[in-house]
Formats: structure tokens, sequence, C-alpha cells
């Protein structure tokens, strides 16, 4: 390992734990450090399950059960979760396990993905120390980054269906049912695409309006779980500088995607006939947006 990434994953861990202890202000149960620490011990344990199995790639298929892991830590270290709470929990409950199970069906029995056998390769003999780091916890560092205004939330909101923060708080859960159905739909459309054994891309359905509908959807998703936060507004425990900083997570989620992601597929997708006027008649990501 590098002596620039010895400096990296702490700095990492350092300003994650910030995150969770609210600015260093709590350490308690009434802070997130608690799922911070269960979060990333779950992507240990998945580290150790790999190395037995002897396939990193596994770590894909636990990606929305990290926010599970987050989301049902942070309601269980609630002292009085108001209906709120519940909802956001159950939505990303729903969300995560679908989108696990469908990955872990895709994938299941599989060998190693093509990505993770090259790193396996490039990293020769340090290949667990350097995956349990950048592969399982970075992950989990990341993970939790994105769930982390939610598990705000879910623990610190006194939210009663009423007043003018309400109107923030539907609006945002709106948004995120908007983006969980445009996840929904686009990944069953490609499934019967696939299931029908045409060798050609699909740019029907909501893949006439966008590239990329399941990506566009867990974004909406992440902005509008965000936007419930006008739920812990004014809450003495929660300041406003803190809550406005969580924002980083729709953003880290919207680089991963827009940068690592779509970039990967894309390169595969390109192969297929017709790929030069599919990317000029329909947006990358947002329907409607600049094409090309």
């Amino acid at each position: 390992m590098d002596t620039r990434r010895l400096i990296i994953y702490p700095l990492l861990f350092l300003i994650t734990f910030a995150i969770a202890s609210i600015g260093f202000q709590s350490f308690g149960i009434d802070s997130l450090v608690l799922p911070y620490a269960i979060v990333l011990g779950s992507f240990g344990v998945l580290f150790v399950i790999a190395q037995v199995v002897k396939d990193n790639s596994i770590v894909d298929m636990f990606w929305g059960i990290g926010f599970v892991v987050g989301s049902i830590a942070s309601l269980l270290t609630t002292e009085a979760p108001t209906l709120l709470s519940y909802i956001i929990t159950g939505f990303i409950v729903l969300w995560g396990l679908r989108l696990s199970v469908r990955l872990t069906r895709r994938n299941f029995g599989k060998p190693e993905d093509f990505r993770y056998k090259a790193w396996r390769k490039e990293w020769g003999k340090n290949v667990v120390i350097i995956a349990f780091f950048r592969v399982f916890m970075v992950q989990g560092i990341i993970n939790f980054t994105v769930g982390a205004a939610s598990y705000i939330v879910i623990k610190y909101n006194q939210f009663e269906f009423s007043g003018l923060a309400s109107i923030g708080v539907i609006a945002g859960l709106t948004i995120a049912v908007i983006g969980l159905l445009f996840e929904v739909i686009g990944d069953e459309q490609l499934r019967s695409h696939i299931a029908k054994g045409e060798k050609k891309l699909l740019t029907t359905g909501l893949w006439s309006l966008t590239r990329h509908p399941n990506y566009f959807g867990e974004i909406l998703i992440w902005f509008g779980l965000y936007l419930t936060g006008f739920a812990v507004l004014g809450v003495e425990a929660i300041p406003l500088w803190y809550y406005l900083l969580l924002i980083i997570g729709p953003f880290v989620m919207t680089l991963v995607l827009v940068k690592v992601s779509t970039p990967l597929l894309e390169r595969h997708m390109k192969k297929y006939e017709g790929w030069d006027a599919y990317v000029a008649s329909t947006p990358m990501l947002v329907p409607f947006g600049k094409k090309g």
C-alpha cells in the first residue's frame, strides 16, 4: 500500500466519524456513532466471507443491505421514533432489499466480476489487505455517508404532518418515491428486454427518456430523503450547519454514479448497433436534459 493511501484512509475514517458524532459533539447512543460502527462492521464481516469464497465482487450484492443495516440501527437506537422515522426506515429497507435481491439473483453463482478479478491480479500478494481498505472499508464509508442525512432524520425528527415544514417533508418523500419508481420500472423494462433474447439496445419506455433511468432514480431517492430533513430544522441537537453539510451524501452518490458507474456501463453499451444514434437522441441521465 503506497504512502498516499496510508494518509487518505485514516482521513476518510476521521471525516466519517465527524459526521457520525455530529461534528465531534456527541459520542453516545443519541448520535450516529453506533450505526456507523455497525455499518462498517457489516462490511468487515462481508470482507471475511469474500476471502473465504475468493470473490470480492460480492460487495456489490451487499450495497443495498448496507443502507438497511444503517437505517434499522438508527431506528433501534432512537428513544422516541415518530411516524416519519418508521416511514423513512421502511422506505430504505424496501429499496435496499429490492436492490440487493436483484443483484444477488443476477450474480449469484457466477465467477468474480471482471473488475475485481483485474484488481486481484494487479494487487498480487497484497490483494487481501488492499481489498480490505480500498474495496470494503471505502464502500462502507461511502454507504454510511450517503445514508447519514436519512439516519439523522430517523433519530432526531419530532415531526407531525402539519405546519409549513410538512410541505418540505412531503415534497422530499414524493421525490424519493418517484425515484424508486424510476428504478423499479427501469429495471423491470430492462429485465423483460433481456429475457426476450434481443441483442440490441433498449430504447423504449423510460429508456427513451434517459440512458440510465435506474441511476437517475437512485439520485432522486437520496436527494428526496435529504429534503425530509425539514423535519429536524430547529431541533436543538442538530445545528443547521451540520445538516446543510450532510448534503454531501446525495452529492457523493451522484458523483459515483456519474463518474464511475455510468462510464463503465456505457463502455459496455456502445458495442451495440445504433449506439451513436441513441446517444444523440437520449440524455445520459436527466430526462429532457442535454443529449449526447
